[in-house]
């Protein structure tokens, strides 16, 4: 994926991600999908599931159903993710872009070809964010993309609220480097989404 300004900035919030959540970060990994379309309806169903930590033993199943098997994927995130993670709410899918990879294929047909998924999500006033995976399965990079995206959303939004209670409670003890510390990481977390602190909620 081509490096942008929005790439680097998620780079430095995955930073502050990992340095604050450590293992107890969500690692989401695709373990299966099923997609299910019929000539009939207008609607896509898609059954997946995936691990949620990081050693894969936590499995989460989601049912869900959209325009399309993409949508059916952010439509079920959403729906499992919403009620905890609330600045979720902000976030837009508003680009879904296939590239085929064709590079000398050995077959004449190219179809062993692999194909580049890309997303772009809009997040409030805090700009777009690319997301994108390459394989040979155009469902498999759907499916891989939507959690890369949600993982990444949901993790900065736990990061915060844990920086913002050791603020609090830096404050109190008047540790002011540790007070700054925090202020550096909310605004690397802030600039990707916003987040209303637990007791707004």
């Amino acid at each position: 994926m081509r490096k942008t300004p929005q790439f680097f900035k998620r780079q430095s919030v995955r930073e502050v991600v990992n340095k604050t959540l450590g293992n107890s970060r969500f690692v989401f990994r695709p373990l299966s999908i099923a997609v299910t379309e019929s000539a009939n309806t207008a609607t896509t169903a898609v059954n997946f599931s995936f691990s949620s930590d990081d050693q894969g033993n936590l499995t989460e199943t989601v049912e869900a159903e959209g325009r399309g098997f993409i949508d059916g994927l952010f439509n079920g995130m959403y729906q499992k993710y919403e009620k905890q993670y609330p600045s979720l709410s902000r976030i837009a899918l508003t680009n879904f872009a296939v590239n085929p990879i064709m590079s000398q294929p050995r077959k004449s047909l190219g179809t062993d070809a692999q194909a580049s998924v890309l997303f772009r999500v809009e997040v409030g006033n805090n700009g777009p964010a690319e997301f994108q995976h390459q394989s040979r399965s155009v469902i498999h990079s759907g499916f891989v993309t939507t959690l890369d995206a949600f993982q990444f959303y949901i993790n900065a939004e736990r990061a915060f609220h844990k920086v913002h209670f050791a603020l609090q409670d830096a404050k109190s003890r008047n540790r002011g480097d540790t007070v700054q510390a925090c202020i550096y990481s909310l605004s690397k977390l802030t600039e990707v989404n916003n987040y209303k602190s637990r007791q707004e909620n």
